[in-house]
């Protein structure tokens, strides 16, 4: 199956149960439908996306898996993060529809045919979509939030992982 692939497509071996392809965006839906009805790679397993937010692209990973679920290929394709669109792969796998959504709610892609584009975990979100590398979470935490403040366990982050780290040294080295 891989042989075959080998013949229409440049295929990295990431390694023995997992390939991956590189293709043009506008290429997705076809290369996704030939896969699917020529090979056994069957099931959409995940869409996985990357924010390269300095090249001003998402990269998007379609997580094919075999019928046997022995081997995975990624098909991958990048898109300009303004104006994010990608057309919906719900008629060849209905399961797209949820990791669309998500992708949706998370990055703020389009996806084109998808129906259910709306809000899915965070009601009402308003802000920059909270996946994007430009979310400012702590910033975000605490101009919303003031569960911490006043509470004797308001801890520096930075300052209490340095803590953790110093004592699980210390315990190392005297053997507990």
């Amino acid at each position: 199956m891989i042989e075959k692939l080998k013949q229409n497509y440049e295929i990295e071996e990431k390694n023995q149960r997992l390939f991956k392809i590189r293709i043009k965006q506008e290429e997705l839906i076809t290369v996704i439908s030939s896969i699917s009805s020529t090979t056994n790679f069957i099931t959409l397993s995940q869409i996985a996306c990357a924010d390269w937010i300095e090249d001003e692209v998402f990269t998007l990973n379609y997580i094919l898996t075999t019928d046997k679920r022995d081997k995975n290929l990624m098909v991958e394709i990048s898109i300009a993060r303004d104006n994010s669109s990608i057309p919906t792969l719900m008629k060849l796998f209905p399961q797209a529809e949820v990791m669309e959504r998500d992708l949706h709610e998370m990055y703020g892609m389009d996806f084109i045919g998808n129906p259910t584009l709306y809000d899915f975990a965070l009601e009402d979100w308003k802000e920059i979509p909270p996946l994007r590398r430009e979310f400012d979470t702590l910033e975000y935490v605490n101009s919303n939030f003031e569960f911490r403040k006043g509470r004797e366990d308001n801890r520096d982050v930075k300052v209490e992982i340095k803590r953790r780290r110093a004592e699980a040294k210390k315990r190392l080295k005297d053997g507990k």
